[in-house]
């Protein structure tokens, strides 16, 4: 008879390893609703929604190309004011007043220029003759241009920026979670864990261990009846 002694130690990994995959699988799924009300949050109170620093912005003008087509769908990020520079593509709230409090996108054409009030930034669309009327106010900054989307679908352009990037990131968590899914029953198969082994009862078990003892026994030269030391349950 054949005992297999990592049945039980098989079945505690396999418990164990689901018990992590089912809290991986609830903590993406926390993130995603907190994520989903950051969105609608910044949405209530007007903001540009950002995850995870990112935001993505849909240009409905014509003021930046060549270089941002109308229509065109961009990638923001959120920086600190003094990390902006000459030449860079800035997205902020104008303050200019057929526009005040909407996203602008333009860029820096001069030097930041540090006032009392704070960093402030000369813009002008790439379009344009003419620089913007009011300067970029830093506290007014919402990010730097990352670079343009491609390939932006009808059912995406249906979309806000954030839900965009919540899209994405589910996405990826999902393919994520398949892939480690994967590779566990992949380990287990290996192992052969995956295999309903037979339950043993301890009489079986002392059988067993009693018959290992009697061939090491046999090896050794000792003829003690080893057999003997199992009872019967009757006593006979």
């Amino acid at each position: 008879m054949i005992v297999n002694f990592n049945s039980t130690r098989g079945t505690r990994i396999k418990r164990a390893l689901k018990v992590c995959l089912s809290a991986a699988w609830w903590a993406a799924v926390a993130l995603l609703a907190l994520l989903l009300v950051n969105i609608i949050g910044a949405k209530l109170q007007g903001r540009v929604p950002s995850v995870l620093g990112y935001s993505v912005m849909n240009i409905v003008s014509g003021s930046m190309e060549e270089e941002i087509p109308t229509g065109s769908y961009i990638l923001i990020k959120r920086v600190s004011p003094q990390d902006v520079r000459e030449g860079d593509i800035i997205c902020f709230y104008s303050t200019e007043p057929a526009i005040y409090g909407m996203p602008n996108t333009h860029r820096v054409v001069e030097p930041p220029i540090v006032t009392e009030n704070g960093i402030e930034f000369v813009t002008r669309g790439d379009a344009n003759i003419i620089n913007d009327r009011d300067t970029a106010k830093g506290d007014r900054l919402i990010g730097v241009y990352v670079k343009r989307l491609g390939g932006v679908t009808s059912f995406a352009e249906a979309l806000d920026g954030g839900a965009m990037i919540i899209i994405i990131i589910a996405l990826q968590i999902c393919i994520a979670v398949m892939v480690i899914m994967s590779a566990v029953r992949a380990k287990c198969e290996e192992n052969g864990q995956r295999r309903d082994l037979p339950a043993l009862s301890e009489e079986d078990i002392l059988r067993a261990l009693a018959e290992m003892e009697a061939k090491a026994a046999a090896d050794n030269g000792v003829t003690e009846p080893y057999d003997e030391k199992i009872q019967d349950p009757d006593g006979e």
